[in-house]
């Protein structure tokens, strides 16, 4: 009788792997190359990426007046 093999775990459980991106410039250039190669690849992620990037700039600018009116 053979033996079955056991099937091995993954060690990460993000699908997509384990990218770390710096807030530096270099990290902003990294992260605009991954939205752009998501716009081009997924279609289906274009109503989301327009969505999250309205969102993130109108609370961006929000609390940005905020803490300007602080100092």
């Amino acid at each position: 009788m053979p033996r079955q093999m056991e099937r091995q775990r993954p060690t990460s459980y993000n699908t997509f792997g384990n990218l770390s991106v710096p807030g530096t410039r270099a990290g902003a250039i990294v992260s605009l190359g991954l939205v752009v190669l998501a716009w081009l690849v997924i279609p289906i992620a274009r109503p989301f990426i327009l969505g999250t990037g309205g969102l993130g700039s109108v609370i961006g600018l929000i609390l940005w007046r905020k803490h300007n009116k602080q100092l």
